[in-house]
């Protein structure tokens, strides 16, 4: 299943209602800038889904021409050479999300690695199956927490909570991420009949929580 199929599939659902029927085809981006971000602390996904809202979130950031700085060496920077609580990446279903780092101990691990933004963020699905008729109707929700801090500013640049994607439904609020994710062209593999409504519900959830932030990057003048 590509990403450009994964979103249409996201914006079919029922309920949907875009204000944007196309994507934006003289979208430009600002200078280059590097993010530290703390691995995406993720809970309740099979593999694929996890390793897919990976991607995604990657993506999201170097589509806006972001150069990501190595994630070994941003949690190793937290962790050792700050000396903060230790940064779990892979969450168990009996385990805790990790919470989010306060804005100012992003600033100081932006400031430690040099970067022009630092970002932390958690997702959790929740994922159930009902049997309707004669055969098991799956859905998945999926939960963004996310920040991400403009260090030259010293300033919260995004302050996402909660922000909620239903696999089974037409979601809105994210016209950009979802443009900028179907330009970047990857393949996002599905099996089984909670994979695809993961991935989905993921991308989505994690489109909408940084639309604010992706706004900002974008360039949209007529050229």
């Amino acid at each position: 299943m590509t990403l450009s199929s994964l979103i249409c599939m996201a914006t079919l659902a029922p309920g949907f209602q875009s204000t944007q029927a196309n994507p934006p085809s003289n979208i430009g981006v600002t200078s280059i800038k590097k993010v530290a971000s703390l691995p995406l602390a993720l809970q309740g996904g099979t593999d694929t889904a996890i390793s897919t809202t990976r991607d995604n979130y990657k993506q999201l950031f170097e589509k806006v021409n972001c150069e990501m700085i190595s994630e070994v060496r941003v949690k190793a920077t937290w962790e050792d050479t700050m000396g903060n609580r230790s940064w779990k990446s892979n969450v168990g279903d009996k385990e805790s999300l990790p919470q989010l780092p306060s804005p100012k101990e992003l600033l100081q691990l932006g400031k430690a690695l040099g970067a022009d933004f630092v970002a932390a963020g958690t997702l959790k699905w929740h994922t159930k199956s009902v049997w309707v008729n004669l055969g098991p109707k799956t859905k998945a929700e999926a939960t963004v927490n996310m920040l991400i801090i403009d260090v030259a500013k010293e300033e919260v640049a995004l302050e996402a909570e909660n922000v909620v994607a239903d696999s089974t439904k037409k979601e809105k609020g994210y016209e950009t991420a979802a443009s900028l994710l179907v330009s970047a062209g990857f393949t996002a593999l599905s099996g089984g009949p909670k994979t695809p409504h993961q991935q989905r519900s993921g991308v989505v959830a994690l489109g909408k929580a940084m639309e604010p932030w992706l706004q900002s990057r974008v360039n949209r003048k007529i050229r």
